[in-house]
């Protein structure tokens, strides 16, 4: 496990430290790069507890760090971080990833239920309501449509309001894996679907 968690950090490293973040106060012991590392390895290795995960990087990559961060200070600063550390997150997936065949799925995700949600809520203006046929039930809230290798590893996402289906999400996701063969599963069937003109292939 060291030797993968070492590639790993390396990797996303690499990623992150391309990036101009811009900073409104002084550089910490500890740079928006390293954090991004950590970020993207916490989350490979599936450690949910960021007080866990630190006291691990202290065994398994000892002298690494120099400094490392108390975990109020690693989650704030990550919080701010989030937007880098999804592009390095797909960054490193894309070096994993193996294979031509892409498989493509969305999901509702239900981001409020209170009345008045759709004016009140911070996500007003992006999230809509939709309906999911599986469990007969209506929800406000995003679609998340994600691609990834057969074997599961993500390659790529886009978030639409619930009510939108997979089809424009999934041509501008195919777009960036040209070559690829595709597999959806019925939302993408139809009549509508056949009119396009905009299959990854070029063509029906």
């Amino acid at each position: 496990m060291t030797a993968s968690l070492d590639t790993l950090v390396i990797a996303a490293y690499v990623f992150a430290d391309s990036f101009v973040i811009p900073r409104s106060g002084p550089v910490g012991k500890i740079s928006d790069a390293e954090l991004i590392a950590l970020s993207v390895a916490q989350a490979v290795i599936g450690v949910p507890s960021d007080r866990q995960f630190l006291g691990l990087v202290e065994r398994v990559l000892p002298g690494w760090f120099a400094h490392l961060p108390d975990q109020s200070q690693y989650n704030r600063r990550l919080r701010r971080l989030t937007p880098w550390i999804t592009t390095t997150q797909l960054g490193v997936a894309e070096l994993v990833a193996t294979g031509q065949v892409r498989l493509v799925d969305g999901t509702l995700l239900s981001c409020a239920n209170y009345a008045g949600c759709a004016q009140q809520s911070l996500f007003a203006g992006q999230a809509g309501y939709g309906y999911c046929p599986s469990k007969s039930q209506w929800y406000w809230g995003m679609r998340l449509v994600l691609m990834s290798d057969r074997n599961g590893v993500p390659v790529g996402y886009d978030l639409t309001p619930a009510g939108e289906r997979e089809y424009e999400a999934t041509f501008r996701l195919a777009q960036a894996h040209a070559g690829a063969t595709v597999f959806a599963d019925k939302g993408l069937w139809g009549a509508e679907y056949e009119r396009t003109d905009r299959h990854p292939s070029g063509h029906p």
